[in-house]
């Protein structure tokens, strides 16, 4: 009996089983109850009283009299029980009525001794299951004990073999809890047990070392288990990207199976919005949205309308009423349905958010969702947002979350602009405090691509905590490198992305006044060969090839350029003017992650990088403003230190758009852009 898992309701809801089972209990208990003042170990207490529980047999007074002897003496009998012993008597204690049982015992002193005894118990001692029974206990019992339940959720959060079922019941309580009873987790506990959930979800190694084997779709986890979590994060108001998105993901594909069920919803939705928009408050569209995005069937007509009809009818109130998470999380939702072509929307959304009353609501998270998602869909938001933000960093230097901190420095490089000294100063200090247990290795790459976007000084200025992240790093990969081959895998603890940023760190640290010696350290982690295989350096060069192989595929727009610069070289030929010596699309450079699009050899042997650069160069709420767009910017900088000084050029796609396909135009504003004609476009 002790090794069974508390929690569960018996199977059998036939009465006459349930009588029969009470009249045994009942007959059991008759002859355990004289026994019970003479008992010396705590699990001759707990064990019957949590089968009591199980059948929901409380009468014959056994339930008290086992509850009276664990109290007996201050306790001293429980103090000796192990974790399974005090989960189970809180377990038993959630579920027993209140008029028979917990007035019949002193069980509110009992509590706390137990709680005073798992408070001095480390996380080796209390099992996974066992934090989480305890955990929802208390949430059915309404009981907030903040010490205890902090210290729970670290043991929880610190156990790598801690299973689906156990990190469910964990997730989903701590928002019951925070629903019920006011309790915030700390944010390093609960940071630590979502990446324990992502870990599951996407695969990853465990702490250990050893591999999580994905049972099936979502991890193992079952479709409860999905909704549960998705309800806990919900009730936290904890919407870190890094969670949300497989675990939306997971949610989606347990949902594909009740995809008609929820096109009805989506069509009831619909209709209640075209006859009575102002019957929803803005929390249920807010909702509404998070849900579709969580869910995302197989999209139809009505999937989109009703899509269309939520962000028009946030957009016609301008966002009034809408609390801070209502804004983040709408707009992390409408990013996540691919709804980016109305920046109007989120320029609504942005202004919704810089009101007084709701800038000062903002808390971290939703300052770090908002920016990613504007990050993502390429809308640089007012200064106010930014305001705002330095306005909040006193926050993010005491309690910024390194997901937080690492995603606010990566949407403000992606989006370019005036980069806030003070900002950015309290965004690296926050990540260094945090090192090395709490920033992982993906948010070490986004903060390091960050500062190379921002440029040569910030890289100098925070050379120490680029040292320490490029160290620390190298370290993570070769001893994970080591736990790979021993396992057989071929798992890394830095995706593609990450190993492309790096690839781009690495060539603007060579590159940077005062930063030469941390060139040389992902180098001497990889015995200086680029070639080795398993290496870092390795894997940074094959994530640049593999870029580069993406990036070779032409656009139209690249293919209307490249066929006018080889009319032009041809016509000058004819005339006996070759002033275009040569014409070359999709060149590899030495030195550049990724490939220039066309290369022109000029008479003389000068050589022009030409960049055609569609939309995603460019801001989308701003479609003529491409200088300080994050990655565009590390590209033309690196090309500009390549080919040198005034022989980098740009064809933006809206001015080829104004030439109208004219080839006599065409020709000239090419003459222009190479310099060889009086003036450029």
């Amino acid at each position: 009996m002790l090794g069974m898992a508390p929690g569960q309701q018996p199977r059998d809801g036939d009465p006459s089983r349930a009588g029969l089972l009470h009249h045994t209990l009942a007959t059991l208990a008759a002859a355990y109850l004289p026994l019970v003042p003479r008992l010396k170990d705590a699990k001759h207490c707990v064990v019957p009283l949590w089968a009591c529980a199980k059948a929901g047999y409380w009468g014959g007074g056994l339930a008290a009299a086992l509850l009276q002897r664990l109290w007996r003496d201050g306790g001293e009998l429980m103090l000796q029980a192990n974790s399974q012993g005090h989960a189970n008597m809180w377990w038993s204690l959630s579920t027993a009525p209140l008029g028979e049982v917990l007035q019949a015992a002193d069980t509110e002193a009992l509590m706390n001794v137990s709680a005073d005894s798992l408070l001095r118990m480390g996380a080796a001692d209390i099992e996974p299951q066992h934090c989480s029974n305890v955990l929802l206990a208390c949430a059915r019992l309404r009981r907030c004990p903040g010490p205890l339940l902090h210290h729970l959720t670290a043991c929880l959060a610190a156990q790598p073999e801690a299973n689906q079922q156990d990190l469910t019941n964990g997730l989903y309580t701590l928002g019951e809890l925070c629903e019920d009873c006011g309790h915030s987790p700390r944010p390093q506990d609960l940071q630590r047990l979502a990446a324990q959930v992502v870990g599951w979800l996407t695969g990853e190694p465990r702490a250990t070392g050893s591999w999580r084997q994905q049972e099936g779709s979502g991890g193992g986890f079952i479709p409860q288990g999905l909704s549960n979590m998705l309800l806990g994060c919900s009730k936290l108001g904890y919407a870190d990207l890094a969670l949300l998105r497989p675990l939306a993901d997971a949610a989606g594909q347990a949902a594909g199976r009740h995809a008609p069920a929820v096109e009805c919803l989506a069509a009831e939705v619909q209709q209640r919005l075209q006859r009575q928009p102002n019957a929803f408050a803005p929390q249920n569209l807010s909702n509404i949205l998070y849900a579709l995005a969580l869910l995302q069937p197989e999209r139809g007509p009505q999937w989109s309308a009703v899509v269309e009809l939520l962000a028009a009818e946030c957009r016609r109130r301008e966002f009034a009423g809408f609390s801070a998470q209502d804004i983040s999380m709408s707009a992390w939702a409408l990013e996540k349905l691919g709804y980016r072509n109305d920046q109007g929307w989120f320029a609504a959304a942005v202004a919704g958010a810089v009101q007084p009353g709701v800038m000062s609501a903002f808390n971290q998270q939703d300052f770090t969702n908002l920016w990613c998602t504007l990050a993502l869909v390429r809308h640089r938001p007012a200064t106010a947002l930014l305001e705002g933000t330095i306005a909040a960093s006193e926050a993010l230097r005491t309690q910024g979350q390194g997901q937080t901190c690492a995603g606010l420095l990566w949407a403000l490089a992606t989006l370019g602009g005036p980069h806030d000294k003070r900002l950015v100063d309290v965004l690296v200090k926050r990540l260094w405090e945090l090192l090395p247990r709490e920033v992982d290795e993906q948010e070490m790459s986004n903060s390091m691509w960050a500062l190379a976007v921002i440029g040569p000084r910030a890289l100098f200025r925070y050379r120490r905590f680029v040292k320490r992240l490029l160290r620390k790093l190298a370290r993570r990969w070769n001893e994970t490198e080591a736990a790979a081959v021993g396992h057989g895998s071929c798992a890394r603890p830095i995706n593609t992305l990450g190993l492309i940023q790096l690839q781009q760190v690495q060539v603007e640290l060579a590159h940077a006044d005062g930063c030469s010696e941390l060139a040389g350290i992902l180098a001497a982690a990889g015995g200086g060969d680029s070639q080795q295989p398993g290496s870092l350096l390795s894997a940074m060069r094959y994530a640049a090839e593999g870029q580069e192989q993406a990036d070779s595929t032409t656009s139209v727009l690249q293919r209307q350029v490249v066929s006018a610069l080889g009319r032009l070289q041809r016509q000058q030929q004819a005339e006996g003017v070759p002033l275009v010596a040569s014409v070359a699309e999709e060149q590899l450079v030495e030195g550049l992650v990724g490939r220039v699009d066309v290369v022109v050899e000029l008479a003389g042997g000068r050589r022009v990088a030409v960049e055609v650069d569609g939309p995603t160069h460019f801001l989308a709420n701003d479609p003529h403003t491409k200088s300080c767009n994050g990655p565009t910017k590390l590209r033309d900088r690196c090309l500009g230190r390549l080919f040198g000084a005034g022989n980098v050029a740009s064809v933006p796609y809206w001015q080829w758009d104004e030439l109208r396909r004219d080839k006599v135009l065409q020709e000239e504003y090419l003459l222009g852009l190479l310099s060889l004609a009086p003036c450029g476009p």
